[in-house]
């Protein structure tokens, strides 16, 4: 997907990138009972773990109103914070996938995965301020505003 190979090109810093194979994906589905959208199982398998530190200096340089991506968690890191950490507290049931440079987290809403579909919508969990709110309609909208930086 273009958007995503964008993203890749533009801020992916990562030496050592771990793609999920389809074994992955289906561990992650059958450990968390979710069904995986479209679009993150081909940003899962096609482009893995992106670690993005820059986008937090051009967040920060042109004083942009978003939160910055450090990094991409692999499907082993999903499963195990959703098992044991952060999430697993949490009173709205959140997917992780993702983290900022502060170490809070972007997710997906456990209800939203329950049948095959593109994409769902992106949360962000605010650990400060133990707060869950919803911040891009789409998988790929969320993406693409960080390339329209």
């Amino acid at each position: 997907m273009e958007i995503f190979n964008k993203f890749r090109e533009r801020f992916d810093k990562n030496d050592d990138l771990e793609k999920a194979s389809e074994s992955h994906i289906e561990k992650l589905k059958a450990e968390l009972n979710i069904i995986i959208p479209n679009q993150v199982k081909l940003f899962l398998t096609e482009y893995g773990n992106i670690y993005s530190p820059e986008i937090l200096d051009l967040i920060v340089d042109n004083e942009i109103d978003l939160w910055d991506i450090q990094e991409f968690w692999t499907t082993e890191r999903i499963i195990y914070d959703k098992q044991n950490e952060w999430t697993a507290q949490l009173s709205v049931d959140l997917i992780p996938f993702a983290s900022d440079s502060m170490g809070n987290i972007f997710g997906f809403l456990t209800a939203e995965l329950n049948e095959e579909k593109q994409s769902c919508s992106v949360h962000f969990f605010d650990h400060d301020f133990n707060t869950v709110e919803k911040i891009a309609n789409s998988f790929s909208e969320w993406i693409d505003q960080y390339n329209r930086i």
